[in-house]
């Protein structure tokens, strides 16, 4: 006899079920207090991320058949296996005004539904994809950013997602596009601050090889950085250590959660986002 199907949930009733984010959580490795308090975080959990980016998937699959939904309502939305599906939408000709209407129905059901009205709560990278999708510009030109932001990526992910980027941005677009490789150098951040951010957390600051007296401060040097300890996650790891590849990946996220948005964003201004297929990775 075959397995029995999975059931069908409504929107409303699966996230009412559902853990949507983890709340004031210590990181591995933190030491920072603020008030004699370990400073803690809030992150979305895998299965909200699964969620968001397939209700994404559909809007995006639908526009890139040259079509839109006519009214998107949470009504219109079932989860099975954790993955959204669209059922009983309507369907109009693709145009502009119509895209905008699509995401700004979207971003009304995930307030409604994902985080329950309270904006206070959601984490600075998930507000950057909020507010792609609500501006009428990045709505129209930022299509793919959006389905694919980096805050909805697994965090088993988030390593070969970065490295894709990281190669382009750092590699390949100072021989094919130098312009667009210094533009987006000079648009990332943590330029300035991004060795202040290891302070305080040992893990960071054991990977990154941070001293107090280096002088590497630029974006080149962060990004470089950033790639290194990624890569040299596991190197030290030793019995008792306590975490994994992503409770590293978790800790850059909350400790720099713009920057992969970021490259995201740039990247997609310059005409190179589309080609790393980045939506394998979701």
């Amino acid at each position: 006899m075959g397995k029995p199907s999975a059931k069908t949930f409504t929107l409303a009733q699966y996230t009412a079920i559902t853990p949507m984010m983890h709340k004031n959580k210590k990181l591995i490795g933190e030491n920072r207090k603020v008030k004699g308090e370990h400073i803690r975080y809030n992150y979305l959990t895998e299965e909200a991320k699964l969620l968001l980016r397939t209700i994404l998937a559909e809007v995006y699959f639908v526009h890139e058949d040259e079509q839109c939904l006519k009214k998107i309502t949470k009504s219109d939305i079932f989860v099975k296996n954790g993955r959204a599906e669209f059922k009983g939408v309507d369907l109009c000709k693709k145009e502009d005004t119509m895209i905008f209407q699509n995401y700004k129905e979207v971003h009304k059901i995930f307030m409604e539904t994902v985080f329950q009205q309270n904006s206070k709560d959601i984490p600075e990278d998930v507000m950057h994809l909020l507010r792609l999708m609500t501006s009428r510009a990045t709505a129209i030109d930022m299509k793919y950013a959006i389905y694919t932001h980096a805050c909805l990526v697994p965090l088993e992910n988030r390593e070969a997602f970065f490295m894709k980027m990281y190669k382009q941005i750092t590699k390949v677009l100072p021989e094919d596009k130098p312009t667009a490789h210094k533009k987006i150098l000079q648009a990332l951040p943590y330029a300035l601050d991004w060795y202040n951010k290891l302070q305080g957390n040992s893990l960071l600051e054991e990977l990154f090889m941070w001293k107090e007296n280096d002088s590497r401060k630029g974006i080149t040097c962060f990004l470089n950085s950033y790639r290194n300890a990624t890569t040299h996650d596991m190197d030290n790891y030793c019995t008792g250590n306590g975490y994994t590849s992503d409770d590293y990946q978790l800790i850059l996220c909350v400790t720099f959660p713009m920057l992969l948005p970021r490259m995201q964003e740039e990247l997609e201004k310059a005409g190179h986002l589309k080609i790393l297929k980045l939506h394998s990775m979701a």
